[in-house]
């Protein structure tokens, strides 16, 4: 069966071979009804092949077959139906599969599509499914295993949550639909018939829709399961997704000018090309392996390097081509039409379209600044701080053309009849603007941002109201732009307004934080997967109000010397404060002598141990990769003893060899004290350390009892609810525009 589920990738390979040379070659002036026959059933022969290749890695997945090396990475007995389903796409050979089984089906919609030329349309699309089909032989799911295993190595326990069983699927749906769009754009150019904009803005709506879910999901899933407290972190793979996101959000806007007003011709032309070229680049980026080394989410490089910038260079060399040689035949707007008024709804589409696009350009730039910096001795990647800067001017002028925009009509507008619909944005503008000032000043960037955020919303709630009386279509976009505006407020208030301290818990000893008394009970153990999963009941009592919340630590070891911990928060939600509970260690009572100590340590702070004095300074990546393929990270110390002059320290923490000789470095004085550097969080800037040698007040000999303790961060993070409603209204709004734009059949007349 595995040899026949091999067979089944050279089956696609030829259909879509097959498909794609009888459709090019009925791109000419004559019909051949034979070609088409065989082109069509070549592409169904093409789906049925994916299809048949799908279900049998999953029938592999859920019988155990561990002859292949792709099952045995990526499952095991234990695991969950749901997640045994999910391994299908743990890694990278699956998610191409799904990514070229949806395509598949996306293009069978595609064909039965009116009013489009299937020969030009299909000719291009079938090159998405072509540049598939040959990475999936490149690097095929079915690979044997060198040795047959008893049991798989499992599921990445991150991976184990129910919000990744679907967010893989809908990033792909999303990828494969903006295919459609730039297929169709291409096909356009190609027959110089530039009538393209209404039969694809459909499929636009639905791209925008589906990929921007996936990227909402992620976001959920990375606040509800990661344990740092965010939803977004600037990842270089998460941007990967964003941007053509970004891209197609302003083709769709762009193309809705296009459709009333004719304006944009040539710029929608190079979005939709643009917007699919970026996930192919996007693609590269996450998969070639040059990320490995900059982000937790990036897979290593399987050999597809070289075949990922081929097609990209193929998808490039194709739009540039078509797009410069009819660029003078595109047709533009009427000479009188040409002249658009600042204060009109075309001027704030075309605004909306050069803000997203600027937001992708510098947010590329900073993703892809790894590669960019491969050109000089020390790869790097930009801070978080970039990203924030450059994004939050973009921020502040999408939240200024929200505010009025979505009031205005096509053509010229009067101010006077504008501002008595402005009245309960800034109502909501203002009492924002007082809770903001009493609540502590942010800096002027960041108040315009949470005020025009505000007003925004004020501005298309009544919008909405106004316009559900015409029908619940009618509010279309109103919704989703009033879902952005309580985004850019919840941006503020979680991030800039949020709290965090980390605390030790003892067993039975109560603690108060934020107003908040928590005291740490009796943890339990429980055997889960391959390792261990400590469950860390916590009793958080809030006035009258008691919960006991169950954040838990998970520890594997993967070998001796590799263990690996995953670190679950507990999150109790309110109406507009979350308090987040986050562990980062555990540990057992024990009898031990006090000549041992441990702290944590965060970037620029300094701890007292002793008669020691330890600042953190900075993290040294200049070692980031060793020779013996593990992956090590400096940590700069100053250290004073008993205050004299400070001197530099450098331990070095070796990802899965906590115990290499570097890790342990002696501090000043005569004394045998040394440091340890135990581990590091890098999204919170801390390290551990634990000392060796140390002295206290009591003898050597004198052994003391020590009761269990857990290290966690709590954190409160208000308006994180308007951000889920936010981004749910978002969504909501995406969703009633496919539902509007999708085309119907018209019914007969009798």
């Amino acid at each position: 069966m595995i040899s026949m589920a091999q067979m089944t990738l050279w089956i696609q390979l030829f259909a879509v071979l097959v498909s794609s040379l009888f459709y090019y070659m009925l791109t000419g002036k004559k019909d051949y009804p034979f070609f088409r026959s065989i082109a069509q059933k070549s592409y169904y022969l093409f789906s049925i092949a994916v299809t048949v290749s799908s279900v049998l890695l999953m029938y592999f997945f859920l019988t155990h077959n561990y002859r292949l090396q792709y099952v045995a990475d990526y499952s095991s007995r234990d695991l969950p139906l749901k997640y045994l389903i999910s391994s299908f796409w743990a890694g990278q050979e699956g998610s191409f599969l799904l990514w070229v089984f949806i395509s598949a089906w996306l293009g069978i919609l595609l064909r039965r599509m009116k009013n489009i030329s299937e020969s030009h349309v299909m000719t291009l699309y079938n090159l998405q499914n072509l540049f598939l089909t040959i990475l999936l032989i490149k690097q095929s799911p079915f690979r044997l295993a060198t040795h047959t295993l008893e049991d798989g190595f499992g599921l990445n326990m991150l991976l184990q949550d129910p919000w990744m069983v679907i967010h893989p699927p809908i990033v792909f749906l999303g990828y494969a639909a903006y295919a459609i769009p730039f297929a169709i754009a291409m096909a356009s150019l190609w027959q110089r018939k530039y009538d393209w904009v209404k039969k694809s803005l459909s499929w636009v709506s639905f791209a925008f829709f589906s990929l921007g879910a996936g990227i909402i999901i992620g976001g959920v899933w990375s606040y509800k399961v990661l344990g740092w407290g965010g939803y977004w972190g600037w990842d270089p793979v998460e941007n990967a997704s964003l941007l053509p996101w970004l891209s197609g959000t302003a083709l769709l806007h762009g193309m809705l000018l296009q459709s009333t007003r004719k304006h944009l011709a040539k710029t929608n032309y190079f979005l939709a090309a643009f917007s699919f070229v970026l996930i192919i680049y996007s693609t590269f980026l996450t998969r070639s392996g040059v990320l490995a080394d900059f982000s937790v989410h990036s897979f290593t490089d399987l050999g597809i390097t070289g075949w990922l910038v081929f097609f990209m260079a193929i998808f490039l060399a194709i739009s540039a081509f078509l797009l410069v040689t009819r660029a003078k035949e595109i047709p533009h707007p009427p000479k009188d039409e040409k002249n658009i008024p600042l204060l009109s709804l075309e001027f704030g589409l075309i605004g909306a379209v050069v803000v997203l696009c600027l937001s992708a350009v510098l947010t590329g730039l900073g993703t892809s600044a790894p590669l960019i910096t491969r050109l000089t001795e020390n790869p790097s990647k930009v801070s978080i701080d970039f990203y924030v800067n450059v994004n939050l001017p973009i921020a502040i002028i999408i939240g200024l053309l929200l505010s009025y925009i979505p009031l205005l009509k096509w053509g010229q507008n009067d101010v006077k009849s504008l501002l008595p619909r402005l009245i309960t944005g800034i109502i909501i503008a203002t009492i924002t603007t007082v809770l903001v000032i009493v609540n502590g000043f942010p800096g002027l960037l960041i108040f315009l941002m949470i005020v025009l955020g505000a007003f925004t919303t004020g501005v298309n709630l009544e919008i909405v109201i106004r316009r559900l009386r015409k029908g619940v279509i009618k509010t279309t976009a109103a919704v989703a732009h009033l879902g952005l505006g309580l985004m850019l407020v919840a941006f503020v208030t979680s991030t800039v307004y949020d709290k965090s301290e980390r605390v030790a818990l003892s067993k039975g000893k109560e603690v108060s934080v934020f107003g908040y008394s928590f005291e740490f009970q009796q943890a339990t153990p429980k055997n889960y997967g391959k390792g261990t999963k400590w469950l860390l009941p916590v009793t958080i009592k809030n006035g009258n109000t008691t919960i006991t919340g169950v954040p838990d630590i998970y520890i594997e070891q993967k070998s001796p010397g590799n263990k690996q911990q995953f670190h679950h928060p507990f999150i109790i939600r309110g109406w507009w404060t979350d308090l987040y509970v986050s562990p980062e260690t555990y540990q057992p009572a024990s009898s031990q002598q006090n000549n041992h100590q441990h702290v944590v340590v965060k970037k620029g702070e300094t701890a007292q141990v002793g008669d020691y004095s330890i600042t953190f300074m900075r993290y040294d990546l200049t070692n980031m990769n060793s020779a013996s393929g593990h992956m090590s990270v400096g940590a700069e110390l100053q250290v004073s003893y008993k205050g004299e002059q400070p001197v530099t320290l450098m331990p070095v923490y070796t990802v899965n060899d906590k115990n290499a000789p570097g890790s342990r470095v002696k501090l000043p004085g005569n004394d045998e004290v040394y440091a340890i550097l135990t581990g590091m969080n890098a999204s919170e800037k801390t390290i551990d350390l634990h000392f060796s040698g140390l002295q206290t007040d009591t003898s050597d000999s004198e052994v003391s009892q020590k009761p269990a303790f857990m290290v966690a961060e709590i954190s409160t993070k208000p308006g994180m609810l308007i951000l889920w409603i936010g981004v749910t209204l978002l969504l909501l709004g995406g969703a009633m525009s496919v539902y509007r734009r999708w085309p119907r059949e018209k019914p007969k007349t009798p």
